[in-house]
């Protein structure tokens, strides 16, 4: 027996708002008895602005890309959300190196860091908005002689301390007074 044309659009129509009704309800929630999976992530991330400008402020440089969050650096997250004994520093000192490296989740340190010439490790700026995602550690070093440099590290202490994230950039060349200002904007979501 054939069903009319107006009876199997009204089935259809019915099981259609049925599955919507349903995904409404059940955000998130696979059909078909599967386990239910969550909408919302967290996944640190960063990105690294750089500048270069002469004495004279003209920009001589520029150059924006990804960092990567070592695994020390997602560790190191952690015990500041969820620790009882958080570090009394955040990640907000900028150190420089000269040496072609490879980013790495396992690395520790910047190998070949910078510790003259006006671009030795340093405190950089911290900033963030409330309700925002994102802070970013910003910090301009000045040369004092000639100097150049190729790789960035984010670390919580002046001298050792946890490297949080790390970035290599094309490698640039800074003459004494010129300035390489860095942005390291971190996205917590």
């Amino acid at each position: 027996m054939d069903t009319p044309k107006s009876s199997t659009m009204m089935y259809a129509a019915t099981a259609v708002a049925g599955a919507l009704v349903l995904a409404l309800i059940l955000p998130g929630v696979a059909l078909l008895g599967t386990t239910a999976a969550t909408t919302d992530s967290i996944g640190p991330h960063g990105y690294v602005v750089l500048s270069a400008r002469h004495a004279d402020g003209s920009e001589f440089y520029h150059e924006e890309s990804h960092n990567l969050i070592t695994d020390a650096g997602k560790d190191f997250i952690s015990a500041q959300i969820g620790s009882t004994t958080p570090g009394s520093n955040g990640a907000n000192y900028i150190a420089l190196t000269n040496t072609a490296i490879t980013p790495a989740a396992g690395d520790t340190t910047l190998s070949g860091e910078i510790n003259a010439n006006g671009l030795a490790r340093a405190q950089g700026t911290y900033a963030h908005t409330n309700g925002q995602s994102t802070f970013t550690v910003t910090k301009t070093f000045t040369a004092t002689a000639s100097q150049s440099a190729q790789a960035a590290g984010l670390f919580t202490a002046s001298s050792s301390g946890t490297m949080m994230a790390e970035n290599t950039f094309t490698a640039v060349s800074l003459s004494n007074g010129d300035q390489l200002t860095i942005t390291w904007t971190i996205t917590l979501s």
